[in-house]
């Protein structure tokens, strides 16, 4: 098992540490796909703690630990570094940037649907994206809405948009 330790501030400003009870390698999905994607939807800090106590032992860090994830949700930015604990000091220090490896995985996991709906709106930028979803009735842009999810979640904290009352709104787009 490849385990994580996990530096993480919730939707509300909240910090806290914790380590992945399961494998946590990017690329063997599970931590990916079953915590950190669903982290970053849900936007409310008491079902991001919740979703965390079910897959992380609370307030440790491990020695033994390979990764480091930084997890910052009010930014839906994700690092991830090597983990090394320095026995002389009994400190943890970040090692090298392994943020590409996570990246690639998402790349990777790319459905089908997604694909399709990534060839769709290609030539749109994001603002235009978000324009052409307010223009739809209420709730019939569930491509725009597949594609805007899709662009957020590979910026890795480029770019960032909201609801506001039945209305899409970017905060970050770089």
């Amino acid at each position: 098992m490849t385990r994580s330790n996990l530096h993480i501030t919730l939707s509300n400003g909240d910090y806290l540490n914790c380590v992945a009870d399961s494998s946590s390698a990017p690329e063997q999905g599970y931590f990916v796909e079953n915590v950190i994607l669903p982290l970053l939807n849900l936007q409310d800090a008491v079902k991001e703690l919740a979703l965390i106590r079910e897959h992380c032992t609370m307030d440790e860090q491990r020695i033994n630990a390979t990764y480091r994830y930084e997890i910052d949700l009010p930014n839906s930015k994700i690092t991830l570094y090597e983990e090394n604990y320095i026995n002389s000091k009994d400190a943890f220090k970040k090692g090298l940037d392994l943020t590409g490896r996570y990246i690639s995985y998402l790349k990777k996991i790319e459905n089908e649907s997604g694909k399709a709906v990534k060839k769709m709106f290609k030539h749109l930028s994001n603002k235009e994206l978000i324009k052409r979803a307010n223009s739809k009735p209420d709730f019939k842009w569930d491509d725009e809405g597949t594609e805007l999810i899709r662009r957020s979640i590979l910026s890795n904290g480029g770019f960032i948009y909201k609801m506001k009352g039945n209305t899409l709104v970017i905060l970050k787009d770089e």
